[in-house]
């Protein structure tokens, strides 16, 4: 398939689709269903390149929802993280903190995009740094 004068403005595609940053597998099927609409009936399409084609669909789909389970998964670590910390409110605990052994009492729990961290004697801990739990 010969495909000519093809141009793009900014980051939206000459069909009027605004490119995210990747092709979805919406987007693979999309593309693949318009080649084989618009292929030249006097030499179709190939069959060894259309099954190459279906096989990276597969495997395009394969990779977004390998994607989708991390991201699930990711989540619930964080979610279970969060209640391992809430646990350890008002317990005496012992961390490691810049080559220092810092003890107090756990009085505050917060979640940021760097983790999750304790107040332990009015300094941040972060919850990996805990080494022992009274």
């Amino acid at each position: 398939m010969n495909v000519g004068g093809v141009t793009a403005a900014g980051n939206t595609a000459a069909a009027g689709v605004t490119y995210t940053g990747g092709l979805g597998k919406d987007d693979f099927l999309k593309l693949l269903a318009a080649q084989l609409r618009n292929q030249d009936p006097l030499n179709p399409m190939n069959n060894t390149e259309f099954i190459a084609q279906m096989a990276q669909f597969s495997v395009l789909e394969q990779m977004y929802n390998l994607n989708e389970n991390f991201n699930l998964l990711r989540q619930e670590l964080q979610e279970s993280m969060m209640l391992q910390a809430v646990s350890l409110m008002g317990k005496e605990v012992t961390a490691v903190l810049d080559n220092e052994v810092l003890t107090g009492t756990v009085i505050k729990v917060s979640a940021t995009t760097d983790g999750i961290f304790l107040e332990v004697g009015g300094r941040q801990v972060p919850l990996a740094a805990v080494t022992e739990i009274s």
